[in-house]
């Protein structure tokens, strides 16, 4: 049988409402993003979805979702910085609108930052280290934004899932795992949803 890796997008920030790129930065979970993890949690309430273990980024956003998706679970909880985003260098914290505009996939490399590659590929072997350990079977993992899209649209997917146009704050990425093996078999934008909360 297939592990199975639940991806989430954390919940929305202040800064994401400010447009600022947050990378290694930090910014508190609006009132919408709690919400949006409470929802995040409800989806997997009510698909009886439960983990024997999770995981989120080191960054603040990241935890404090597992923590609303989690709460009153009894499974062990990890952060690793394997999962933060994408680092923008200089530009970590800055306005979206104060960004030069070029590659965005490399040029962040050349102010002190990572590439998306890197990013992505950083995210990648994480979880393929962490869905190794014993007793791994059904593991959540928040991460953010540039792991999610990036990760979507690097590895093999159901053919019935369409690319979506945004990677919404509280989106489910769904993966079937075996070894270095991942396929994505449902997405799911919870703000589409409408679950009791």
């Amino acid at each position: 049988m297939k592990k199975k890796m639940y991806i989430v997008r954390h919940g929305q920030t202040e800064f994401n409402v400010q447009k600022r790129c947050q990378g290694w930065s930090d910014s508190p979970l609006t009132e919408k993003g709690k919400a949006q993890a409470r929802k995040v949690r409800a989806y997997f309430d009510e698909h009886g979805i439960r983990f024997d273990h999770a995981y989120a980024s080191d960054l603040q956003r990241a935890i404090d979702t597992m923590c609303l998706i989690t709460a009153g679970y009894d499974i062990p909880r990890f952060t690793t910085a394997g999962l933060r985003e994408m680092s923008f260098g200089r530009y970590d914290g800055a306005f979206h609108a104060d960004i030069p505009s070029g590659d965005m996939a490399t040029y962040f490399k050349t102010v002190g930052g990572e590439t998306m590659e890197e990013a992505i590929v950083r995210a990648y072997k994480t979880i393929v280290q962490i869905m190794a350990r014993p007793d791994h079977e059904c593991v959540l993992c928040v991460s953010h934004g540039i792991p999610v899209s990036g990760l979507f649209r690097s590895l093999p997917r159901d053919k019935t899932i369409e690319d979506p146009r945004d990677f919404r704050n509280g989106c489910i990425l769904e993966y079937e795992i075996d070894g270095y093996d991942m396929k994505l078999v449902r997405f799911v934008q919870t703000e589409k949803e409408k679950f009791v909360l």
